[in-house]
């Protein structure tokens, strides 16, 4: 019995920690909407780099040369969605892995890995957001869907802003469209969210 009670406890709490959510934020949602607006959302490109090299490792290049394709398809159609119909702040792309530095010191210049800019954000307002499992703190749209949910860099943490307006998912199958359709129609439904302040419109 006692080794049932302690077998049920470790699966409950791997539970919490695999379903824990980002810290939320303390601010409200009007004044990240402005720190938004004047700031910068550094858009986290997909790095599937690891995957790759262990799919070639194992001698399974076909896979990883399709998933090579895969992401770079992926990424292109992120860039160019988000610089033809994003407009509420200023964008910049970059390695998911420069997440760490930025949260560490964000006074250190990172790239922008598309147009090779230089990105100073020692006096901005940063938030992030990538093509992945959304979570906002309010919804469960997230055990649905991919989109876009932004992230805000607050007192040297990333933390969940606490609500899906700022959250867009990317509607996936056969009565849908085309995915890269959708992923249009999700950036101009986030942008309009922001614009408008509501999730509603």
């Amino acid at each position: 019995m006692l080794a049932r009670f302690i077998f049920i406890g470790i699966l409950l709490a791997s539970f919490s920690v695999g379903h824990a959510q980002k810290q939320v934020t303390a601010l409200d949602k009007d004044t990240h909407l402005k720190m938004l607006k004047k700031g910068v959302l550094l858009i986290r490109l997909s790095d599937q780099g690891a995957k790759i090299k262990a799919l070639q490792e194992r001698g399974r290049t076909k896979e990883a040369d399709e998933l090579i394709e895969e992401t770079k398809s992926l990424n292109e159609l992120i860039v160019s969605t988000f610089n033809q119909y994003y407009n509420y702040s200023k964008v910049n792309f970059i390695n998911p892995e420069d997440s760490k530095q930025i949260v560490k010191d964000k006074s250190k210049t990172v790239t922008d890995i598309i147009s090779g800019e230089s990105i100073d954000l020692s006096s901005s307002n940063v938030y992030f957001t990538d093509y992945g499992i959304g979570n906002p703190a309010d919804s469960y749209e997230r055990y649905n869907r991919k989109g876009f949910q932004i992230f805000a860099l607050e007192n040297g943490q990333i933390v969940n802003l606490g609500r899906d307006l700022f959250y867009a998912g990317v509607k996936q199958g056969f009565f849908v469209g085309p995915f890269d359709k959708s992923m249009a129609k999700t950036v101009v439904k986030l942008n309009k969210r922001l614009a408008v302040g509501s999730k509603y419109f």
